[in-house]
């Protein structure tokens, strides 16, 4: 009887519709965590590190003392140590002058340690290197003079050659440390002192610890996990807060059928009345049928949303051979989501089923 009424189908593909959305979007999601976690468990970036100062807010603003890299480079378990001065100042060529970041460090250690490509030789005392992007930005060649200025000093330097390291020293300026202590005019400091440790000498950075000055700090530079289980918890957080309006959604559908369902309902639930029905059984019909069509809907909208999310990754694959996407929804998730839908439908429809309970004979339109 109840089925047979206007707007029922409607109802469930409305549901449908909804659920789909969220069941697409989670399966997505679960691929792109999973491959997330699996490249995270796969890449094996090293033990790298900084000694900055404790309350610095950026490396230029870090102030360290080059006694440390002493201090590390007396240790057995240190695969290399590179001091580095990080500042900014004027780039001054015969065609343009821009401001840029520079970098004094032991150019050919540094530029090694990064696996760089270099069109040209490492620079030398009164010669620098300059990253790719800068070298296009500013039409900068290898053997071209230029010059670099912080307040009322220049020095003038050789361009040695030309560097792409696919980070972010390809638009820096990479000088010796005695240039860039020339134009600081400042020996005893550093911005910060970058060093890695042998395989399996964790321990060696707890102990380092210990003997650095209670102003500087370690930090790890590569945390490729960390990175990535923190993508996945803002990523599973925005999932959180979409399902939270989906489900709004259903509450709000579910009292637009539970109440036209009482108004169209009305001579039958009348006719119920009159034969003696308890009180309840209009709230157990209405409450019944909407939990029926949004259980339909759910079942149909995982059905709608999983195999449009397949259709789409298998089109996608046809079309771009490099993208690779197999939504998968896990059992835990599918029993929530219908669970949590459930439970908005009764949401939504207790109100006007309790109304339906509470009209006497008399109200009730014949």
């Amino acid at each position: 009887m109840l089925l047979r009424k206007s707007g029922t189908v409607e109802s469930m593909l409305a549901i449908a519709l909804i659920v789909a959305i969220l069941a697409s979007i989670t399966s997505v999601v679960n691929h792109v965590n999973s491959q997330a976690e699996i490249m995270g468990k796969l890449l094996n970036l090293g033990e790298s590190f900084l000694i900055i100062s404790k309350n610095s807010t950026s490396i230029t603003d870090s102030k360290v003392d080059t006694e440390l890299a002493e201090l590390l480079g007396n240790n057995t378990n240190t695969k290399y140590v590179l001091p580095q001065k990080v500042f900014t100042a004027s780039l001054i060529t015969t065609s343009n002058r821009s401001t840029v970041l520079v970098r004094g460090v032991d150019a050919q250690t540094f530029l090694e340690a990064r696996n760089a490509q270099i069109n040209g030789t490492y620079a030398n005392e009164t010669q620098a290197n300059v990253g790719e992007i800068l070298a296009r930005l500013a039409s900068i060649n290898k053997g071209d003079k230029i010059n670099i200025a912080i307040d009322n000093e220049t020095v003038t330097v050789e361009v040695a050659g030309a560097v792409q390291t696919f980070t972010q020293s390809d638009t820096e300026l990479i000088v010796p440390m005695s240039v860039a202590n020339l134009l600081t005019e400042d020996s005893s400091k550093v911005s910060f002192i970058e060093f890695a440790i042998k395989d399996g000498e964790q321990a060696a950075i707890d102990n380092l610890s210990e003997r650095l000055p209670a102003n500087v700090k370690i930090v790890k530079t590569q945390q490729t996990q960390a990175f990535i289980q923190d993508v996945n918890n803002q990523t599973l957080s925005f999932l959180s807060l979409w399902s939270i309006a989906v489900y709004a959604v259903v509450t709000a559908a579910s009292y637009v059928v539970a109440s036209r369902l009482t108004v169209e309902s009305g001579y039958e639930l009348t006719m119920l009345k009159a034969l003696g029905a308890k009180p309840a059984l209009p709230f157990k019909l209405i409450l019944s049928f909407t939990l029926l069509i949004t259980l339909l809907g759910s079942v149909l909208g995982f059905a709608i949303g999983l195999s449009g999310a397949q259709i789409l990754s298998t089109a996608t694959r046809w079309t771009w051979k490099s993208i690779q996407i197999a939504p998968a929804l896990e059992i835990q998730q599918t029993v929530q989501i219908i669970l949590f839908t459930l439970a908005s439908s009764i949401l939504g429809s207790i109100y006007p089923a309790i109304k339906a309970m509470r009209k006497t004979y008399a109200e009730l339109p014949l």
